[in-house]
């Protein structure tokens, strides 16, 4: 019987080295190699873990808060600290600590703790933060206010807050901490073109912060002396030339802001004017005064200060008396016309006033008043008039699509306007101006009207810039339509919401802009109504010495 040898040297093999723990090469056996028990030592690696998470807390306005975290894990771990789901900038340790707590600071926190084999997120503490028994937190009183300046000119935005103290301030332009900028006052002493923009105040204290209303500095190119000025200049002295020594006394007049501020919307027969009056001329020289207006106005802006000659020539014609008349308009010169130096010229009368301001810091007819009866067209001396046509379409359209925003409806009533001739003696009122501030009752903001009707904005304000002569209606335009201005403009309206309706009122308050629209019960043609409005700049109202 055959056996199976080889089976046998494999046992046989496998038993000698088993037995001695050495190789011993045999005949059958092959080759053999010393073996002996090894073993590799597993290492194993882990994901962090929270073991000690974050405590919630509650601590008084001003004083220190805290959160940390304890975790396990391999390596190194990474710590970042959130508030509300969004990461804390520099918050990197096992902890983070606030020195001085604001209200702004409640919420709610956790911390992600990671390493190179994952991540994971403690539980959410929160911090409460209250306010100490007598500690009121800033409130701003009085915003800052937008100005124009010429380059190279001097600005300050001031503000005024309430709440305790000590108030600590920070100004910002276009969003961005101004270093330095940290007092009640911000002064910019010698403006150039990289200086305008929106600037706000933060006011900080113990219990909580306030940032202001956006402020926007406008800084004109040129310190307003202008080829326009130049012709106008030369005009005018033509004009002068052409009057005898009475005339030009009363024509030409020294700059104050109190000599320019007197003009009314009453006839100059109830309020006296500044000037020359256009009765008193002769036909020369009313060619040369129709030249230098001409001048000094675009060509609707002439046929506006005609068509409201001619309007108080109806009234006169319908028996209103000899308060009425073109003859009862006026020409001023307040300060020395000049290509250079600053003046002002000012044609005035019952519903008329311009105050064209040459070589300010601004450049501008503001205010300019408006007003006309009747209120449509008319015809008088065989020719037919419609001046303020402009005007009442843009303003009726515009006050139509008001009435589809409840924010645009103004409460109480509007018998005239806010910022007309409305001074102590029926004079232009003093200076600065209390124009509406904050959002509260200022209307509806021009970002939440329709396309269509943000237009209708545009088009009032282009019917009043479009009086001027290009280079000013560019300048205005410019301020005005700028898509930063119109982003702080409100529209608004009272009453009717037309233009046919005593009581109806219109308005437009932008950075600068001021145009009102108010309507009002006739006084010589009794049966219909008659229009007021005005249109200011609030930082540049006669060239901007208003508010400087």
């Amino acid at each position: 019987m055959m056996q199976n040898l080889g089976a046998r040297s494999f046992a046989f093999c496998a038993a000698l080295t088993f037995s001695l723990g050495l190789t011993v090469p045999l005949a059958g056996c092959g080759g053999g190699s010393s073996s002996s028990d090894s073993s590799a030592e597993a290492t194993t690696s882990s994901a962090p873990t929270v073991t000690t998470q974050p405590v919630s807390q509650s601590v008084i306005v001003g004083a220190s808060a805290s959160f940390s975290v304890a975790a396990s894990g391999s390596g190194t771990l990474a710590y970042q600290w959130r508030k509300a789901g969004s990461a804390i900038s520099g918050a990197t340790s096992a902890s983070y600590a606030i020195s001085a707590v604001a209200t702004g600071d409640a919420g709610s926190y956790d911390v992600v703790v990671s390493n190179s084999i994952g991540s994971t997120t403690s539980s959410t503490a929160t911090l409460t933060v209250t306010t100490a028994a007598g500690v009121t937190a800033p409130a701003i009183t009085t915003p800052p206010t937008s100005q124009a300046v010429a380059t190279g000119g001097s600005i300050t935005l001031t503000v005024v807050a309430s709440g305790s103290t000590p108030l600590t301030y920070q100004w910002a332009k276009d969003g961005t901490a101004i270093s330095g900028a940290t007092s009640d006052s911000y002064t910019i002493s010698a403006a150039t073109s990289s200086d305008a923009g929106s600037y706000t105040v933060t006011v900080s204290n113990a219990a909580g912060t306030a940032t202001s209303s956006e402020a926007t500095i406008t800084v004109s190119t040129s310190s307003g002396s202008s080829a326009l000025a130049a012709t106008v200049t030369t005009a005018a002295q033509s004009f002068y030339g052409t009057l005898s020594s009475s005339q030009q006394s009363s024509v030409q007049l020294s700059w104050s802001l109190d000599t320019a501020r007197k003009w009314s919307n009453l006839p100059a027969a109830m309020v006296a004017r500044n000037g020359v009056a256009l009765s008193s001329l002769s036909t020369a020289q009313k060619t040369a005064a129709n030249t230098m207006i001409a001048a000094a106005l675009s060509t609707s802006g002439n046929t506006l200060w005609q068509g409201l000659l001619a309007a108080d020539d109806y009234l006169y014609a319908i028996g209103g008396g000899s308060s009425y008349g073109s003859g009862n308009y006026y020409i001023a010169f307040i300060g020395t016309p000049s290509a250079t130096s600053f003046w002002v010229l000012q044609l005035t009368g019952h519903h008329l006033t311009y105050n064209i301001a040459f070589n300010g810091t601004t450049k501008g007819p503001t205010p300019l008043f408006l007003g006309i009866e009747p209120r449509t067209s008319f015809t008088v001396n065989g020719a037919t008039y419609d001046p303020m046509s402009a005007q009442r379409t843009s303003v009726s359209d515009l006050a139509t699509a008001l009435k589809s925003y409840s924010a645009a409806a103004l409460s109480g009533t509007y018998a005239d306007l806010l910022f007309g001739a409305n001074g102590s003696g029926n004079i232009d009122g003093t200076y600065p101006k209390s124009y509406p501030s904050g959002t509260s009752g200022r209307g509806v903001l021009y970002s939440a009207l329709s396309t269509a009707d943000q237009a209708k904005v545009k088009a009032v304000i282009q019917a009043y810039i479009g009086t001027q002569a290009t280079e000013y209606a560019d300048e205005l335009s410019a301020a005005y339509l700028s898509d930063t201005a119109l982003a702080q403009t409100y529209v608004a309206y009272a009453g009717a919401g037309d233009v046919a309706t005593s009581g109806s009122y219109v308005r437009v308050d932008g950075p600068r802009v001021w145009i009102e629209f108010s309507v009002q019960g006739g006084v010589i043609v009794r049966n219909d109504t008659h229009y007021h409005t005005i249109f200011r700049d609030k930082t540049g109202d006669y060239g901007g010495k208003c508010c400087s």
